[in-house]
């Protein structure tokens, strides 16, 4: 809900709630360097009754009005989040006692941000934005694991009694304040620079144990700075159509995501993500508008990526060294009528690691020069889509990824794949009906890796359709 008054100044606020249970499914595992066929596609080695349920409440507010020959804004907001969650995987590919490890989690999470910043304009095409903004986080996780059996072929649940003792537990307390500060100048009409510096200070305290007891509380303090710099050139303008050149560089920081996993109650602060990245690039618009294209080179040097991994049989989270992701990225569109559109896109990614030493049966290995797992070279998509502003609208498309390591020391390829979607509907300005296909050759080609490492894969949905109506107020 907002007010605005007539000055300019605008009040608003806002309620959120999501409340989402799930039972979850289950990674296919592989073998060597192929998805083993003694997992079948699809089946569940979640114990009987396994749930994430995950429920959050969001409350925000904030306001603009004119100040100091600017205009201030500020934004807070409180939230809170449980976690609760009840799940197991396959870890001994084989129809053999305790065969599987599940575990039992709580956690609850509470975070306040606030973010107060000042921007005007001071002539001569020139504007600038400051201000600040903090972030105050808790985490608070109990849980438990245990060992469990299961069959093989997935074919039915095994009903294991949940561990009423939840022993491992986990706090976490993060502040992460900055000051930052941006300009934009545009010294001609067809030529801008923007460029922006910003301040990090965070502060992270962990306490974590088990039944054995506590351990040493662990703090972490990071001051950094962090900024970006750009600029964009149209060589060409009339009426619909233009060319504009774009460049910018980025120098980013980012806290770790909070490690979770109970099964190593002594794990410590994740490392910070750090990146510096350049990318370059042309955009386009020709003959009045209806067909624009875009190409762009781009090169970032990764520090401290957090990856999924497993430990003693519990997701857990790591950071993974260096890593460096370079490639292009170019798209096209076409309108055909002023209803019809075509878009088509293609992309090359390469990304390896540059200095990254894993552990793998507890041999360090370096990985140096290895590509990252499940990250596809070569990605391109195509599609057709007719969209009057009612009744009848529909469209298709196309949509290819490349082929990809299923692993980090690069031993199992995975094939390219296609998949192909569907949609048609109806439409008035009040409602809209609609049905959409997506998948329609029901391609499961592993696409992710899991919560616990380069073994164990999800696969895209099935062939799905969905029915939806949507009434606009």
């Amino acid at each position: 809900m907002q007010h605005k008054g007539q000055d300019g100044q605008r009040i608003w606020f806002g309620v959120d709630f999501n409340w989402l249970d799930q039972d979850p499914a289950s990674p296919r595992v592989r073998d060597g360097a192929v998805l083993s066929p003694l997992n079948p596609v699809d089946a569940n080695y979640n114990p009987s009754g396994a749930f994430v349920n995950d429920h959050r409440v969001t409350f925000s507010g904030g306001f603009e009005r004119h100040a100091a020959g600017g205009m201030w804004s500020t934004t807070a907001s409180v939230s809170h989040s449980s976690q609760d969650m009840l799940r197991g995987f396959l870890v001994d590919l084989s129809n053999t006692p305790n065969n599987s490890h599940g575990f039992r989690e709580k956690i609850g999470l509470t975070d306040v941000y606030l973010d107060s910043h000042l921007s005007w304009r001071a002539g001569h095409g020139v504007s600038f934005l400051l201000g600040g903004d903090y972030l105050h986080g808790e985490g608070n996780a109990k849980g438990a694991d245990f060992d469990y059996t299961t069959a093989l072929s997935g074919a039915t649940a095994t009903h294991v009694t949940s561990p009423s003792v939840l022993d491992v537990h986990i706090e976490d307390k993060r502040d992460f304040a900055g000051a930052y500060a941006s300009m934009e100048w545009s010294p001609v009409e067809r030529l801008r620079f923007d460029a922006g510096v910003r301040l990090n200070v965070t502060t992270e305290k962990r306490e974590s144990g088990d039944q054995g007891g506590s351990e040493p509380a662990e703090r972490q303090t990071n001051v950094r700075a962090s900024g970006s710099v750009g600029a964009i050139f149209s060589a060409w303008q009339r009426s619909d159509d233009a060319v504009r050149f774009f460049v910018n560089y980025r120098d980013t920081f980012k806290p770790a995501a909070i490690d979770f996993g109970i099964g190593d109650s002594e794990a410590g602060i994740l490392k910070p993500e750090t990146a510096k990245s350049v990318e370059g690039g042309i955009k386009g618009r020709f003959f009045g508008g209806r067909f624009g294209a875009e190409a762009s080179l781009f090169q970032m040097n990764f520090d401290n990526l957090v990856i999924s991994t497993n430990v003693n049989g519990v997701p857990a989270l790591a950071n993974a060294g260096k890593e460096r992701f370079r490639g292009f990225e170019t798209g096209a569109s076409l309108f055909l009528t002023s209803k019809v559109m075509a878009r088509a896109t293609y992309s090359f990614h390469n990304a390896e690691f540059t200095d990254s030493v894993q552990l793998f049966g507890d041999v360090p290995t370096q990985l140096a020069g290895k590509k990252l797992e499940m990250s596809p070279r070569h990605l391109a998509g195509f599609g057709l889509m007719y969209t009057p502003t009612r009744g009848v609208f529909g469209g298709a498309d196309v949509n290819y990824t490349g082929s990809r390591y299923l692993n980090k020391r690069n031993t199992a390829l995975a094939d390219g794949f296609a998949t192909v979607g569907l949609g048609v509907g109806y439409r008035t300005p009040r409602w809209e009906l609609r049905l959409d296909a997506r998948n329609l050759a029901d391609r499961r080609d592993p696409v992710a890796e899991s919560e616990i490492g380069d073994a164990q894969y999800y696969l895209i949905p099935s062939r799905r359709v969905d029915l939806s109506f949507i009434v606009r107020f």
